[in-house]
């Protein structure tokens, strides 16, 4: 009986465990917007957030003649079911861009980006140094419910590099840099430094799908460098995936009913009764 025990509060311990997981995250939908290099975004990391088109209108029009970033009426995504998270690196060591997967992680009140770096600088110049991406996310979660309370953040850092994690607070007006960044944050864009590389023009091309590229050119100022590129392949495998959450349920579910399976053997086992046994002389 005392072994039977034993092995029932093992596997209960094993189920909770394998449990803990699936219950402790959920995944948000996500999707590339834009991504590329700006210096004027500034020089260390910082995350925006967007949860309206009149802000992230504002944000456009602060970024003057170095502004490559899409009409939100071109974007693929709507702000009445997703909001906008834009990371920027900062001053990277170059030939490289930021891609994102195609959910986000919501643990507890932070909801995390899913970042990664990838060979290539976007179509900038092979001197673009200042990485960033634009996602959208969606307001509902995988789990069906609405997490884009004032309460939440988000959150990105680039992969393998320290001291480039930067949060923003869904309830705050404006978007700061997480605290361990807030003695160097970046300045506004407006007063951002130039690149030391100059350019007469700057292209910018958003793209989800092969089929519905959409773009679009600027001339800012001779002294700037702005160029930003959406990657059709990566945009389109970000579309293509649905978010994913079954596999968190169907764990659950079966660690309950094997849960349940096992406590009535163990009922049985303690009411069977005790057979006598009959010595023979």
């Amino acid at each position: 009986m005392r072994r039977s025990l034993a092995g029932f509060g093992l596997l209960v311990l094993g189920l909770a465990l394998l449990a803990t997981p699936a219950l402790g995250a959920t995944s948000i939908g996500s999707k590339l917007q834009l991504r590329g290099h700006l210096p004027e975004l500034g020089e260390r990391p910082v995350m925006r957030v967007f949860q309206t088109q009149a802000v992230y209108d504002s944000f456009r029009a602060s970024l003057g003649d170095a502004n490559v970033f899409p009409a939100s009426s071109n974007m693929f995504m709507s702000f009445d079911k997703d909001i906008l998270a834009l990371y920027a690196r900062g001053n990277d060591t170059g030939g490289r861009c930021l891609r994102t997967g195609p959910n986000a992680t919501l643990d507890g009140d932070t909801a995390t980006l899913d970042l990664v770096f990838e060979s290539g600088t976007c179509g900038a110049p092979s001197t673009a140094h200042y990485p960033f991406i634009l996602v959208s996310l969606s307001r509902v979660a995988a789990d069906g419910s609405s997490w884009v309370t004032p309460a939440r953040s988000v959150c990105a850092s680039a992969p393998g590099v320290s001291d480039s994690r930067a949060c923003v607070s869904l309830g705050t007006s404006a978007t700061t840099p997480s605290p361990a960044l807030s003695a160097s944050a970046s300045p506004l864009p407006s007063t951002a430094p130039a690149s030391a590389t100059p350019t007469g023009t700057a292209s910018a091309t958003r793209t989800a799908t092969p089929s519905t590229a959409a773009p679009a050119s600027v001339a800012p100022s001779p002294t700037r460098s702005a160029v930003a590129v959406a990657s059709p392949s990566a945009a389109a495998s970000a579309s293509a995936q649905p978010a994913a959450g079954g596999n968190s349920d169907f764990l659950v579910t079966a660690g309950l009913v094997g849960l349940g399976v096992l406590i009535g053997i163990v009922i049985m086992a303690a009411r069977r009764p005790r057979r006598s046994i009959r010595r023979i002389p």
